[in-house]
């Protein structure tokens, strides 16, 4: 059994409310057995978030859920970038992995100086195909997550059709996890 944590951050966490999920700033992180997948190697002061609309990254998160239990291939996009978290089920596997999606050269703010996005790449702790993650344990934890976030920002959201929308793909993520265990066990 993995210890794998995905944890959220909300850089506007000072405010009352928010008009809708795109108000909502943050990242999210995923960790499995202690190492933080979306963390730069080389650079002790990231703190592993990557996003931008944590509402609807995490909303992303739980519309992979049903392709996972069925074991489809999916890439959840950041809004405004090119990042990409990719998930990549194989038997009761998930590879996980974080990337820098496109081709070329980006400017390095921290070095002042231009460099490759498969440099770039290199600097998270991705295996080739992605780190491997109990399917399972995954799913539980993108619920788990998602469910600890609406019940503590949904009520600051005035959008309530946002709220509705996500707690409907939590929903949808409960069923499709219920029927992959199911599944499983009757295999």
């Amino acid at each position: 059994m993995s210890d794998i944590k995905i944890n959220f951050c909300i850089d506007n966490s000072d405010s009352d409310s928010f008009e809708s999920g795109w108000d909502i700033e943050g990242g999210l992180s995923i960790t499995i057995n202690g190492l933080i997948l979306t963390k730069r190697m080389d650079d002790p002061n990231d703190d592993g978030f990557r996003g931008d609309f944590v509402f609807f990254n995490l909303k992303g998160w739980l519309h992979s859920v049903p392709k996972l239990c069925f074991g489809e291939r999916c890439e959840v996009e950041l809004i405004d970038s090119q990042e990409i978290f990719l998930f990549a089920p194989k038997d009761d596997f998930t590879y996980f992995k974080y990337f820098i999606g496109g081709m070329g050269s980006v400017f390095d703010v921290g070095t002042g100086k231009s460099i490759r996005i498969e440099e770039i790449n290199k600097r998270y702790p991705n295996h080739e195909d992605g780190t491997p993650i109990k399917t399972e344990e995954l799913v539980l934890e993108i619920i788990r997550l998602s469910e600890l976030f609406i019940e503590s920002l949904g009520p600051k959201i005035e959008d309530k059709s946002d709220v509705i929308s996500f707690k409907q793909a939590l929903d949808d993520a409960w069923e499709a996890y219920e029927s992959y265990v199911k599944r499983s066990t009757q295999n």
